[in-house]
């Protein structure tokens, strides 16, 4: 059973490796039928996906606070097929007892090895009966964040479609996000890469720093030049970008005060 541990401190990945070893040498003496192997480290959320899709673990170590892409992003970005996850996690796992799906499992900080054992048999289980890992949905990924009082913090740069993997693209050059065809594009002066996120996500994660004009366009407000009225309750926005958009009539006055507060 190939195995990748994922957790932005050097510490805890050692720790994983050892228990993960020991438990391997436990199992091998009983002649119980999966091996263990890990097939990489990574030490934050962009390299996580990386190397879920070079090396196509079938489980994964997945420590849930790391800076810029946690461990919930990167459950939500992972393409099939998919690896089992095992959450890392340094909240009691009574908070955890509500969201315990077939395709997931928990750890608690500092990680025991007899509970990573049993995380372990228990993937070692769904894959004998090739049971799949399913896809978390992004409510049930909000919904879990919640439960472990996950407080996510306003990032820097979120990650964008690119090739087969993903990149990090940095937030201050995007004037807009805009959605179409079920695909929402992040504008930047070069380039509109493709996202994984709704624009609901998006508003919700990017705080003030982004308004919503409209069901389409979610608008960066430090790249907003003017507003003016339309005269019919509605308003038009113009970008550094040399872009006007509509500001629809139900959402003008609150995006010409946050504009203007």
């Amino acid at each position: 059973m190939r195995v990748l541990i994922v957790d932005d401190e050097a510490p805890a990945r050692r720790r994983l490796a050892g228990l993960i070893e020991e438990i391997d040498q436990e199992t091998a003496a009983a002649e119980a039928t999966a091996r263990l192997e890990i097939v990489g480290e990574a030490a934050d959320g962009a390299s996580a996906l990386e190397l879920v899709r070079s090396t196509t673990p079938d489980v994964v170590l997945l420590d849930v606070a790391m800076p810029e892409v946690d461990g919930l992003d990167v459950a939500r970005h992972l393409k099939e097929p998919r690896p089992l996850i095992i959450f890392q996690t340094a909240y009691h796992e009574y908070a955890l007892q509500a969201f315990e799906e077939q395709a997931l499992d928990f750890v608690v900080k500092p990680v025991k090895k007899d509970r990573l054992a049993q995380a372990l048999e228990r993937a070692r289980i769904r894959l004998a009966t090739l049971q799949k890992a399913g896809l978390l949905t992004p409510d049930g990924l909000q919904r879990l964040g919640s439960a472990l009082g996950h407080q996510r913090i306003r990032p820097a740069r979120l990650l964008v479609r690119q090739g087969a993997g993903h990149r990090l693209l940095p937030i201050r050059s995007v004037s807009r996000f805009s959605a179409a065809e079920g695909l929402v594009h992040a504008h930047t002066a070069t380039e509109t890469p493709v996202t994984d996120y709704t624009l609901g996500e998006l508003e919700e994660r990017l705080g003030s720093g982004f308004v919503r004009i409209s069901r389409a366009d979610l608008v960066n407000v430090t790249h907003v030049e003017r507003i003016t009225s339309n005269g019919d309750g509605s308003a038009t926005i113009r970008l550094s970008t040399g872009e006007a958009l509509r500001v629809s009539r139900r959402r003008a006055a609150d995006v010409r005060r946050l504009l203007e507060g």
